[in-house]
């Protein structure tokens, strides 16, 4: 709106100008010349620019790391003559291998129709937009329609799924440690009768006792009695994913972020396919945790939780909420009732060393009593993803690889099971089957 402003008031200033002075030079040219700008102006109002519509914009909702994915884009071009280009964003960590991303259609005074593709290699996973970019002009040249994204599609990256065939979280229980056999605490309810308590939200109706239920409300309390059984089913493991920006080393593709997210998303799909019952706790983000539960949404819950941890633009969105230890405050509750195993997915350092070892102290008393709880500390290595150019470089890598390591061992001889993993040097299968190995 201010440009068209903007150009109306430059058409009459030159008429304007081109007509008075033709009248003070009393030149019948000048004169005749001042109609131009007139003349224009009325071909800018008259004949409108060209109007954009777009009709789909196809492509899959989701796709994996490294797939190929095509985008296609079609609708049509309304108004006057002139030109139209459209422009789809492409996130900056994506590969454009076919095609390109923006064209440019001319029209005459008929409508037409565009469509074109073009495809692009997910190199990183996350949630991303899709933006398309709409830019019109006037077939003079004259009248540029504001560039503006209108229209959007969005694409759900997944981490690539490794074989992982055995994992093993080193219990020191009474309990079995492979998944394919362990009992747990939580899971579907038995017929083992444990006792009668209030009705909670969510509790299925066959569970009432109706009986219980009207002996309560002769006095006066208006909440339904339910029969509490025990339950049956798989462990009860509770996964902590640091969320911190200090896990940003690396490149804009590979970075230990990346790779954290990348082993959360891959053990809770391992552990919950077998059958486990699985909470999360995402600290150093936004304090975000999901309660208990199994199978597939549960899965897809958690999917959707740590593909938030990245996008395309912003890197980490980080919300302080003092680290591991508060975390582990938080979630005391189900550390202390369900939980019977724990895994923690970090890069150890000497600034979160000592919020690290007040957590995990934490844990260890909320366990006394009760035998002791299952601790998997996970330290992702980064310092070999990174490029260096000198040997200064090389050398300081190697400095904080050693310094990560070793108190990595302080941990270990503290009693806890720590697995430690360079992505240059391992896969993921292999590190997560090592796990069987590990005291």
């Amino acid at each position: 709106m201010a440009s068209r402003i903007r150009e109306d008031r430059l058409f009459v200033s030159g008429f304007a100008l081109i007509f008075f002075l033709g009248l003070l030079l009393a030149n019948p040219i000048l004169i005749s010349a001042s109609a131009i700008p007139l003349l224009i102006h009325f071909l800018v109002v008259f004949i409108a620019p060209p109007k954009v519509e777009i009709g789909k914009i196809d492509l899959p909702s989701s796709a994996g790391v490294d797939e190929t994915v095509e985008v296609r884009i079609t609708g049509k071009i309304a108004g006057g003559p002139g030109a139209a280009v459209i422009y789809v964003e492409v996130p900056e960590v994506f590969q454009l291998v076919e095609g390109s991303n923006y064209a440019v259609v001319s029209k005459g005074f008929d409508e037409k129709t565009f469509d074109f593709s073009y495809k692009v290699k997910c190199t990183k996973h996350g949630y991303f937009r899709l933006g398309v970019g709409l830019e019109s002009r006037h077939v003079l040249g004259l009248t540029l329609k504001e560039f503006s994204f209108k229209e959007s599609a969005s694409l759900m990256v997944l981490p690539t799924l490794p074989r992982v065939r055995k994992i093993r979280v080193p219990l020191r229980m009474k309990l079995k440690t492979h998944p394919s056999g362990s009992i747990a605490k939580i899971g579907p309810l038995s017929t083992d009768f444990k006792e009668i308590r209030d009705y909670s939200f969510g509790d299925p109706f066959k569970i009432i006792n109706w009986k219980a239920t009207a002996k309560a409300t002769r006095r006066r309390e208006m909440y339904p009695m339910v029969n509490e059984y025990e339950r049956e089913g798989k462990l009860a493991i509770w996964l902590f994913l640091d969320g911190s920006p200090d896990l940003r080393i690396g490149t804009s593709v590979k970075s230990t972020s990346e790779y954290s997210v990348w082993l959360a998303y891959t053990l809770s799909y391992y552990f919950l396919s077998k059958g486990y019952s699985l909470g999360m706790s995402i600290y150093n983000h936004r304090g975000e945790k999901l309660h208990f539960d199994t199978g597939r949404k549960q899965f897809f819950k958690v999917v959707e939780r740590i593909l938030k941890l990245t996008t395309s633009q912003d890197g980490l969105d980080v919300a302080w909420d003092f680290g591991f230890s508060r975390s582990v405050e938080r979630n005391r509750k189900w550390l202390t009732t369900q939980a019977t195993g724990i895994v923690v997915i970090t890069h150890v350092t000497s600034s979160n060393w000592a919020d690290l070892q007040d957590g995990l102290r934490r844990i260890l008393i909320y366990g006394k009593g009760k035998g002791k709880h299952n601790v998997l500390l996970i330290n992702v290595l980064p310092y070999n993803i990174v490029p260096k150019t000198s040997d200064w470089e090389i050398f300081a890598g190697d400095m904080l690889d050693t310094t990560s390591r070793s108190l990595s061992e302080r941990l270990r001889h503290a009693g806890l099971t720590v697995l430690e993993w360079d992505p240059t040097e391992k896969t993921v299968e292999t590190a997560l089957l090592n796990t069987t190995r590990l005291r």
